[in-house]
């Protein structure tokens, strides 16, 4: 098991990776970039290099987290700069070495269609991964608690990934087993 925290990136990706040191933490989370926008950084390459460097060498896990406007079922005028951040935290977390990046599942939109928020979602979700072919992941987090939210029950996250175009290039929480190695299957552990 990993112990760790949620991390400021404020003295650079490396020096969040040397504070979870600091902190005997085997495991961190970080924002990639400023948590309240969707703008694309232009991110130090060298810093981040540097922080994977130092995670490998000393056995630290880390995980990048979205920017909370981030919404896998954005409104037609979000959709390409939902996109553009997307794969962005994805190229920044994959130079700093972590595993993946953490995305809300998304919120229902008005539609007649029930269905309407799913297919939203995995059409996003696909014109993201058909950009990406990078080890690092989309680690896809549920909203279980919420009320009206989607993304409550695990059959609904497993379904959603049987649908998408790309499903290697993510994983749900809890599998991390699977990466990238076969297909999730309900029941598998």
């Amino acid at each position: 098991m990993l112990f760790g925290c949620h991390l400021s990136i404020r003295e650079g990706y490396l020096g969040a990776a040397k504070a979870a040191q600091r902190m005997n933490a085997s495991a961190y989370q970080y924002f990639p970039k400023n948590p309240r926008s969707l703008t694309v950084k232009n991110f130090n390459q060298e810093d981040a290099e540097f922080c994977r460097d130092f995670c490998e060498e000393h056995g630290i896990f880390s995980i990048a987290h979205t920017p909370y406007p981030t919404s896998l079922t954005p409104q037609p005028e979000k959709q390409d700069p939902t996109i553009k951040s997307l794969l962005n935290d994805l190229e920044i977390a994959n130079v700093c070495g972590s595993a993946g990046v953490v995305v809300h599942f998304g919120s229902p939109i008005r539609s007649s269609d029930p269905l309407a928020g799913y297919q939203l979602m995995i059409k996003i979700l696909n014109k993201v991964l058909c950009q990406w072919d990078e080890p690092c992941l989309i680690l896809l987090e549920n909203t279980a608690g919420q009320p009206g939210s989607m993304g409550t029950t695990i059959e609904e996250l497993v379904q959603v990934r049987s649908l998408c175009d790309y499903p290697d290039h993510w994983l749900l929480p809890g599998y991390l087993p699977c990466l990238r190695k076969r297909p999730l299957e309900w029941g598998q552990p």
